[in-house]
């Protein structure tokens, strides 16, 4: 691949993570390269609609990068599948739903859906990442992978702390005996989430279903783990034909 192209690339992703549009100059500065390199880099990305400059020359995410962004979630089946189930937890339950994927150490949200009005919009953002380790869907997708496999998407420190993987080894072993993972507060304050793997073949899930909700709020959490699991199960028959 060429610098150019290279550059290109860090510049999307860089604005794509930005909280905020930025100058020519920031992104020089923040990727280390010639502000006369960026300008250029970013005048072709603006002439193929990849980037986007508002009347005070700041750059940001443009609407070819989104086009690019829906197709590839359009190419995944099982958005697809999953999508009516999120639809009918949020709708039974009055509660964010979501589904995510293991990429490396992170937990990659690609869908969700809010009730109207009072979604917990913190952690399941589309397209958030987060240490899969935390969040419960995350380990949802962790707690079935072959033990060899796990230590790979932990990520440092924990993947060589001996006593912090011990400590996730056994709860994967509960979360596998109980069909669910849960996370209360710790990818998000105060705010509890349960998941339950989507498989397609073979035993390691594609990803995960869950559902989040306050934990001062007076949802009960077992009947919440149903549901998702139920939705966890029905994407995976649609997926597979098999029960997960």
């Amino acid at each position: 691949m060429s610098r150019s192209v290279d550059r290109a690339m860090e510049i999307l992703w860089l604005l794509a993570e930005a909280d905020g549009p930025k100058s020519c100059a920031e992104i020089a500065t923040m990727l280390d390269m010639p502000k006369s390199t960026a300008h250029g880099i970013l005048r072709s990305m603006l002439n193929h609609d990849f980037v986007a400059m508002n009347d005070h020359s700041l750059y940001s995410i443009g609407l070819r990068a989104f086009e690019v962004g829906a197709a590839y979630r359009r190419s995944i089946d099982a958005v697809a599948a999953v999508m009516p189930q999120l639809e009918s937890l949020t709708q039974n339950l009055g509660l964010t739903s979501h589904y995510a994927i293991l990429d490396g150490n992170d937990a990659v949200y690609l869908c969700k859906q809010d009730p109207p009005g009072r979604g917990i919009r913190l952690a399941s953002s589309i397209g958030a990442r987060l240490p899969a380790r935390l969040t419960a869907v995350g380990k949802a997708c962790l707690a079935w992978l072959p033990e060899g496999e796990v230590v790979k998407h932990l990520g440092d420190p924990t993947g060589t702390d001996a006593a912090q993987l011990d400590a996730l080894t056994a709860e994967f072993e509960k979360v596998r005996a109980r069909g669910y993972a849960k996370d209360a507060g710790i990818a998000a304050a105060g705010v509890h989430c349960v998941a339950a793997p989507v498989f397609r073949e073979g035993d390691v899930p594609i990803g995960a279903v869950g559902a989040s909700f306050l934990m001062v709020s007076d949802v009960d959490s077992a009947e919440v783990a149903e549901a998702v699991m139920a939705a966890a199960r029905h994407a995976t028959v649609l997926l597979s034909g098999r029960q997960s």
